[in-house]
C-alpha cells in the first residue's frame, strides 16, 4: 500500500511536469507557425499563449532544470524557423545550429524575466510580457551585429495600419504590441481588466496608424521609374569559369526585354548584388605594379626613361587596370540608355591590407553614357558570412569556412540624383538591420542628401526560394516604415518589390523565377520619431528588464507579499523576497 501511494504520488508529481513540457515546445509550434512558410500570420495574437501560461503559473514544476528544458525549446522553434541557413553550403549547417543554440537562450530569459515582473514585482501580465519580450528582441537585434529574423511583429506586415507605429517604436515595439495583445488574452479569465487595457492599447495603435496614413504627402512632380531585374540563378560556393558570362547574358537578356515592353525608358535600370561577376580593380598609388604588368597594360618602357617616367608609367598602368573592368561595363550602360546601378564586388589592392587586398561588396551606379557616377560599398558586411572576426589579424581562420576571403566594411553611404531624386543603395542584409538603414539615411540627410528612395541590391539565390526571401522583404517593409521612406528591391531568384514609405508592398516579384518589375516610386519624406531617437522603446524595455534582474524590487516594502509554495503555510505579514523561480530548492 505504501508503494501504491508513493507510485500515486510521483504520477501526480509527473503531471504538471509533463504539461510544462507541452507548454513550452507548444509555444514553440505554434510560434512557427506563424512565421513563413506556413505564415499564419493571423494566429500570432494566440501563439504565444503557451508560453505565457507558463509566465502566470504560481506553481512551477519540481523539475530542478527547467532551464535546460526551455532553452531546448527556445533552439528547436529557431531550428525550424531559419531551417534555410542550412542551404547555402555543408558547413553552413554548422552555422544554422550554432545561431539557433544562440537565439534558443532567449526564450527561457524571457520566461524568467516576465516571470520575474509578474510575480516578484506584481506587474500586470498586460504590461510585463511586452516588456520582457521587446528587451529579448532589442537584444538579439544588436548583440553580435544582430538577427531580426522571425519577429514576432514581422508577422503583421500586412495590416498597414498597425504597422505605422514602426516609425515611432520600431520593428520591436510592434512585437510588443501583438504580444500585449496576447497577454490581453491570457488575463481575460483572471483579470478583465487586462484584457480591456490590451483592446485599448490595440485600438490607439490602430487609431495612430490611420492618422499616419492619412498625412500620406501629395505627390509632387512625376515618380521615379525604375525597372527592377530579376534573375533566377541559385547560387553555389563553388568556381565556374563560365557562369560569369551566362550570367551576364542572363540578365542582359532580361533586360532588353523589359526595356522593350514599355515605349519609355525607366529612370533607372537596377540589377541585384553581385551579378556581374567580373569585379572592380582599384589599386593604391603605394602599390608598385610589377613592369611585366605594366608593359602589359601599357606597353613597353622607352630605354632612357627615367624615374619620373617610371612613375608616370606606374600612375598609367594603374589607371589601365581600373579602367579596363569600367569599359565592359560602358558598353551595357550604353546599351541600355539610362543610368544603371548593378551588384558587383571590387578588389582594392594595396600594401597596408593584410595578404595585399581588401574586399568589397559593391552597388556602382553608371550614367547612361557609362560613365561612374558613384560606388557605394557596403558598410555592414555579414559576420560569418562575409567575413570571419579576428581574421585580418589572423588569415588562416577563413581555412576553417568556405570563404575565400572576408569583406572590408565600407565607410560612406552614397546618394546619387537620379532624374532630380535622390536613390540611396543598399546591399542584401542591411535592410535587416534597423540601425544600419536610419545611420546611412541620417548621414545622408546631414550632408544635404537625404534619399527619396532606397534601392536595396539583393542575391537570395543561396536560399533556393525558401522562407528566407519572405522574411528578408518583410525585413524591408518594416525599414521603409520607419525611416518613412520607399525602398525598392533588385533580388536574384526573388523577391524583387517595391515598397512605398506607409510599407505598402505595391510590386513583388515571383518565387525562385524571372520578372522584370517596373516600379514607379513617389518620395515620402514625412518625419519618423524613430529616425530621430531611434530604438528608445526597445532600450527602455532592457533597463526596465535590467533593473528587475539586479533589483529586489521598486515597490515599498509591504506592497508584495511572497508566492507560497505547494503545501506551504502562508505566513501573516509582509515578505520581501526575491520572486519564484522554476526549479525548487
Amino acid at each position: 500500500m505504501i508503494g501504491a501511494g508513493t507510485n500515486r504520488g510521483a504520477d501526480r508529481a509527473r503531471a504538471p511536469d509533463l504539461a510544462f513540457r507541452l507548454l513550452a515546445f507548444g509555444g514553440s509550434l505554434t510560434m512557427f507557425l506563424v512565421q513563413p512558410p506556413a505564415d499564419l500570420w493571423f494566429l500570432a495574437w494566440l501563439a504565444p499563449l503557451p508560453w505565457l501560461a507558463i509566465v502566470q503559473d504560481e506553481h512551477p514544476p519540481a523539475d530542478h532544470r527547467p532551464w535546460l528544458m526551455l532553452w531546448a525549446a527556445g533552439v528547436a522553434f529557431w531550428l525550424a524557423a531559419i531551417h534555410w541557413l542550412r542551404l547555402p553550403h555543408p558547413a553552413t549547417s554548422i552555422g544554422w545550429v550554432a545561431l539557433s543554440a544562440y537565439l534558443g537562450i532567449y526564450l527561457p530569459l524571457f520566461l524568467w524575466l516576465a516571470r520575474r515582473l509578474v510575480h516578484g514585482w506584481r506587474w500586470p501580465l498586460v504590461a510585463a510580457a511586452p516588456i520582457a519580450w521587446m528587451a529579448c528582441e532589442q537584444l538579439h537585434g544588436w548583440i553580435l551585429g544582430g538577427f531580426t529574423f522571425a519577429g514576432l511583429g514581422h508577422t503583421q506586415w500586412r495590416w498597414t495600419a498597425l504597422i505605422q507605429c514602426a516609425d515611432a517604436i520600431g520593428a520591436v515595439g510592434v512585437s510588443g504590441v501583438v504580444m500585449a495583445g496576447a497577454a490581453g488574452l491570457a488575463s481575460l479569465r483572471r483579470s478583465p481588466a487586462q484584457g480591456i487595457a490590451a483592446a485599448l492599447l490595440v485600438v490607439a495603435v490602430l487609431g495612430y496608424g490611420n492618422w499616419r496614413l492619412a498625412t500620406v504627402p501629395q505627390a509632387e512632380g512625376r515618380p521615379l521609374d525604375v525597372l527592377l531585374v530579376q534573375g533566377s540563378i541559385d547560387t553555389e560556393l563553388k568556381h565556374d569559369p563560365d557562369a560569369a558570362g551566362d550570367v551576364a547574358r542572363h540578365y542582359d537578356d532580361l533586360t532588353m526585354a523589359g526595356l522593350a515592353a514599355a515605349s519609355t525608358k525607366p529612370d533607372l535600370v537596377v540589377w541585384p548584388e553581385t551579378m556581374w561577376r567580373w569585379g572592380l580593380v582599384e589599386i593604391d598609388p603605394a602599390e608598385q605594379l610589377t613592369e611585366a604588368v605594366v608593359e602589359r597594360m601599357i606597353g613597353l618602357a622607352p630605354p632612357d626613361a627615367d624615374a619620373a617616367r617610371q612613375a608616370e608609367r606606374q600612375t598609367k598602368a594603374r589607371a589601365a587596370l581600373a579602367r579596363e573592368r569600367l569599359d565592359a561595363l560602358a558598353v551595357y550602360a550604353r546599351r541600355y540608355g539610362t543610368p544603371w546601378l548593378v551588384g558587383l564586388d571590387k578588389q582594392v589592392i594595396t600594401p597596408r591590407a593584410p595578404g595585399g587586398a581588401e574586399y568589397f561588396n559593391c552597388g556602382l551606379f553608371l550614367d547612361a553614357t557609362g560613365a561612374p557616377l558613384a560606388c557605394y560599398d557596403k558598410m555592414y558586411p555579414v559576420m560569418f558570412g562575409e567575413y570571419v572576426p579576428l581574421a585580418d589579424r589572423f588569415p588562416w581562420l577563413y581555412r576553417l569556412t568556405p570563404l575565400p576571403a572576408g569583406l572590408t566594411a565600407g565607410r560612406t553611404p552614397v546618394a546619387v540624383t537620379i532624374a532630380d531624386r535622390q536613390v540611396a543603395a543598399t546591399i542584401c542584409y542591411e535592410t535587416a538591420l534597423p540601425m544600419a538603414v536610419r545611420d546611412i539615411v541620417l548621414r545622408l540627410a546631414a550632408a544635404g542628401r537625404r534619399p527619396d528612395v532606397i534601392v536595396n541590391l539583393t542575391n537570395d539565390g543561396w536560399f533556393w526560394g525558401s522562407s528566407e526571401l519572405d522574411m528578408h522583404l518583410t525585413a524591408a517593409i518594416f525599414r521603409a516604415v520607419e525611416v518613412r521612406t520607399p525602398i525598392v528591391i533588385a533580388a536574384n531568384t526573388g523577391f524583387s518589390a517595391a515598397i512605398d514609405g506607409s510599407g505598402r508592398l505595391l510590386e513583388r516579384g515571383p518565387r525562385r523565377a524571372t520578372a522584370t518589375l517596373r516600379a514607379r516610386v513617389q518620395p515620402d519624406g514625412r518625419p519618423s520619431p524613430w529616425l530621430a531617437v531611434g530604438s528608445v522603446a526597445g532600450w527602455a524595455a532592457v533597463a526596465v528588464v535590467t533593473a528587475a534582474a539586479c533589483a529586489r524590487g521598486l515597490c515599498p516594502p509591504g506592497s508584495r507579499t511572497a508566492v507560497p509554495a505547494r503545501g506551504a503555510v502562508p505566513v501573516a505579514g509582509p515578505a520581501l523576497v526575491p520572486p519564484p523561480t522554476f526549479g525548487r530548492e
